[in-house]
């Protein structure tokens, strides 16, 4: 490795493999396209440096393959393999998330102020990376609202129930959502390999009287909250792939006139760090088809249960208004309904944005704005 001291007095030790594959030369490296032009064929993992200057602007590097290569202070220190660096290139993929309970309040946004103001725009989009959450007020009363907040941010992630869904009675429904029926905690489309991240829920129409309440919690702090209390639980929730299901017939133009989706991956989803990333709780598209032998079945029904009673101890419950627009993290936070009047005008729209979109949009904000950690 080469060690370096930077003008700050920070340290760090770089491989001389990573250098070289990292060459930042125009034979290497694209300015233009972003990327590396070297290939991988072509790297010696043993090569070593014959020769090391330093300069005020940087290093250059010799290296026993005959290449010549160029690296700015800068670039090398933000890469320095230092725990600052590390933990700054960390955010900026994906900021640390703020787990909540029950006194949870989310935090008001106005709509026709994220649709004309930047700031306010990157504000909702740290506000939903952290704490997963917010309420979007004054609504405009049509029904692609949610989708054309979406394009204004990014791209709709499209499913087979259109760029925006009308979740009303419908009859002859395609989903029990669709329905008037009490709805128990769940994410949205788990029935999707890559379910979609945010969703936006708005109110166009709220049934009057009881009924129609809104339930929301924080699956990663029940997750955490099992882990620490059942560990057996969090292990097999988090290691146990389930099916999911949704198969149906369009009721609108717009949607997928035949659909019939299947997906697989277990409840708690967690990176290489152990750090859970997704959660994927649905009663209606949970199929019955479960890949365990029958022994294990009970003990992943009384873990399952178990953290669905983390989840419903520690949700709030509150109702829309028309104009409202709930925005949740859909990889993270449950949503539910209480059940309403089967007559009722009850009018929900709900629309979906991908995480890989909303943290593209906050990246460049936080570059215009030059407000990165």
């Amino acid at each position: 490795m080469l060690e370096v001291k930077f003008g700050d007095g920070t340290e760090g030790r770089l491989p001389f493999v990573w250098l070289r594959d990292n060459c930042q030369c125009s034979q290497c490296f694209s300015v233009e396209g972003l990327g590396r032009k070297f290939l991988i064929d072509d790297l010696d993992v043993e090569v070593q440096p014959t020769k090391v200057e330093e300069s005020m602007q940087g290093l250059t590097v010799k290296w026993s393959d005959g290449h010549q290569s160029e690296y700015s202070t800068n670039w090398l220190q933000n890469r320095a393999f230092t725990p600052s660096s590390r933990a700054l290139h960390r955010e900026k993929y994906a900021l640390r998330k703020e787990q909540w309970g029950a006194e949870h309040r989310m935090k008001d946004f106005d709509y026709n102020t994220l649709m004309s103001n930047e700031r306010v725009l990157l504000d909702w989009l740290l506000t939903m990376e952290r704490k997963g959450s917010a309420m979007v007020r004054n609504v405009p009363q049509k029904d692609v609202a949610g989708q054309e907040l979406i394009e204004h941010i990014a791209f709709v992630k499209q499913c087979h129930y259109g760029p925006h869904s009308p979740v009303i009675n419908r009859p002859n429904s395609n989903n029990v959502a669709f329905t008037n029926a009490k709805l128990g905690l769940h994410n949205d489309l788990p029935a999707y390999e890559h379910m979609p991240g945010i969703i936006f829920i708005q109110c166009l129409a709220q049934h009057p009287g009881a009924g129609g309440e809104s339930i929301v919690t924080d699956g990663l702090f029940a997750a955490e909250e099992l882990r620490r209390k059942r560990p057996e639980d969090f292990k097999i929730l988090s290691s146990t792939d389930m099916y999911f299901w949704d198969k149906g017939h369009a009721n609108y133009s717009w949607e997928m006139p035949e659909f019939y989706k299947i997906a697989k991956f277990p409840v708690i989803k967690v990176n290489g760090n152990n750090e859970v990333v997704q959660i994927a709780v649905s009663n209606t598209t949970r199929d019955s088809h479960m890949d365990l032998p029958p022994q294990e079945v009970k003990k992943y029904y009384a873990a399952y249960k178990r953290f669905y009673i983390i989840l419903s101890a520690n949700a709030m419950t509150f109702k829309m208004e028309q104009g409202d627009m709930m925005t949740l993290d859909n990889v993270r936070c449950l949503h539910g309904r209480e059940s309403y009047d089967a007559d009722s005008q009850r009018h929900i729209e709900t629309s979906y944005l991908d995480w890989d979109e909303a943290r593209c949009r906050r990246r460049r904000l936080q570059e215009k704005f030059g407000c990165f950690i």
